[in-house]
């Protein structure tokens, strides 16, 4: 073998020697960047993407009773207002417009407004007394429910904040639409434990 052939042979060996040394010297190295992962390559691989995202589910209103009166049945109107001590009694009368026989069960909803289409102004009415049952009207019939309106000039300004208000809104029972009443006057912005201005008592049958 000549001397040129000895020293190809000597240098091929030694180059397999070193690059055997940097592969296990790579394997055992925790340095070493990892392998880049083996992406999915088909549809069948592809995992499922969870679609039932955490959260509150949505809300649920029960049903209408189809013999309730709605809003766009009644004409909403006031009787005969009277001054008590402290305080303004206005009976909010219910008059069937409808042309079919419905009822009215339970409270109004009854709070201030700023105007007719404007927003609540402090708290609304609290609940007095207990429900009467529920009343039936005829075409015409009419049922009345009690609002004792609270002279707010009694509380501290501090503690009420006197706004202007234009008049009631007025849910009547178990309806989800509104009637309004004119009823220009003052209430309390600021709610809080020791500010009542409205109260309404349940619906019983006249007017």
């Amino acid at each position: 073998m000549t001397r040129t052939r000895i020293v190809a042979v000597l240098l091929a060996t030694s180059a397999l020697a070193l690059a055997a040394c940097d592969s296990s010297s790579t394997e055992g190295d925790p340095t070493a960047a990892p392998a880049p992962p083996t992406l999915p390559t088909t549809a069948a691989e592809i995992p499922p993407v969870d679609t039932t995202a955490a959260g509150p589910p949505p809300p649920t209103a029960a049903p209408d009773d189809p013999n309730t009166c709605a809003a766009t049945e009644l004409m909403l109107t006031a009787g005969q207002v009277e001054g008590a001590a402290g305080s303004t009694m206005i009976p909010l009368v219910f008059t069937n417009i409808g042309g079919r026989t419905c009822l009215l069960d339970g409270f109004p909803g009854v709070s201030y407004v700023a105007e007719e289409h404007g927003a609540e102004v402090g708290a609304p009415a609290t609940r007095s007394g207990a429900g009467q049952g529920p009343v039936e009207l005829t075409s015409n019939g009419k049922a009345t429910a009690q609002v004792r309106a609270i002279q707010v000039a009694n509380y501290p300004p501090e503690l009420c904040d006197p706004t202007p208000v234009a008049g009631l809104r007025v849910f009547p029972p178990n309806a989800y639409a509104s009637l309004f009443l004119p009823m220009p006057g003052t209430g309390c912005a600021k709610t809080g434990p020791e500010v009542t201005q409205l109260e309404v008592t349940a619906v019983v049958a006249g007017g």
